[in-house]
């Protein structure tokens, strides 16, 4: 009994976790920075719009209005890679973009009210002297993937993600410190060139979005299968052939 309990424990190490995290990053590079481009495209261009052009209007109303879309967007973007990677879990063949934002689409409130009850659960926590923000961070970091791979409702997914986490808090919070000190180290050169005109601005953030995000995404999915299949592997090699990210699969 004891030797099966140990085998079921769930490895959480960072390095394996960042490993596993790379190897999707890598396998699934196209499809996911095409995911990411489909929608950032979109998102950034508002961002631009408002930051370089000016707009006449309340700051405040400005900040909530860019806030907003690139809340909705990378909650889509996050569902639609959080699919991406169960078919390689699962060892399915992979769908196009249309069909993943398609599944994506169909938990579009759930997506969108998990972003907005955690970015404030969070954002109140970090008023709060910091450390309530990065401990609800880590307790709410699943809930996307519970989303998609598990159809629960946000608060149903949130509650599901602290589950999960219990027990194995500062292992996850280890993990995804070192994915987001990859993704900052990432960001700086997309930050230093996203500025003066309109263009520079839009491809620079939507471009930087589209390639940092899967990273962080597919961090999330891994540490999702690692504590609900601690007994399999997140990462089956493939067997089929390479399919192209645009062309629609049919999945029996």
């Amino acid at each position: 009994m004891e030797a099966s309990s140990a085998a079921a424990r769930p490895d959480l190490g960072e390095r394996g976790v960042l490993k596993d995290t790379y190897a999707l990053y890598r396998r699934l590079f196209a499809r996911s920075v095409g995911l990411g481009l489909v929608v950032f495209g979109a998102v950034e261009l508002v961002r631009a719009f408002v930051v370089t052009r000016h707009v006449s209007a309340p700051a405040m109303l400005l900040v909530l209005v860019t806030a907003a879309v690139g809340l909705i967007g990378t909650a889509l973007v996050q569902g639609a890679l959080a699919e991406s990677v169960r078919e390689v879990h699962e060892g399915a063949r992979l769908s196009s973009i249309r069909l993943l934002y398609e599944r994506a689409a169909a938990r579009f409130g759930s997506l969108v009210g998990v972003s907005v009850l955690t970015s404030f659960g969070i954002v109140a926590g970090f008023l709060l002297l910091v450390v309530p923000g990065l401990v609800l961070a880590t307790r709410w970091a699943l809930a996307v993937p519970v989303v998609m791979v598990e159809g629960a409702s946000p608060r149903a997914a949130m509650r599901r993600s602290r589950q999960l986490v219990r027990g194995n808090g500062r292992r996850v919070f280890v993990a995804l410190l070192n994915v987001g000190v990859r993704i900052g180290i990432c960001s700086i050169p997309f930050a230093l060139v996203a500025h003066g005109s309109f263009l520079a601005v839009w491809i620079a953030t939507a471009l930087g979005a589209a390639l940092t995000t899967p990273y962080a995404a597919h961090a999330m999915s891994v540490l999702y299968y690692r504590l609900t299949e601690p007994e399999r592997t997140v990462l089956p090699e493939p067997n089929h052939s390479w399919d192209s990210v645009w062309d629609e699969q049919d999945r029996g």
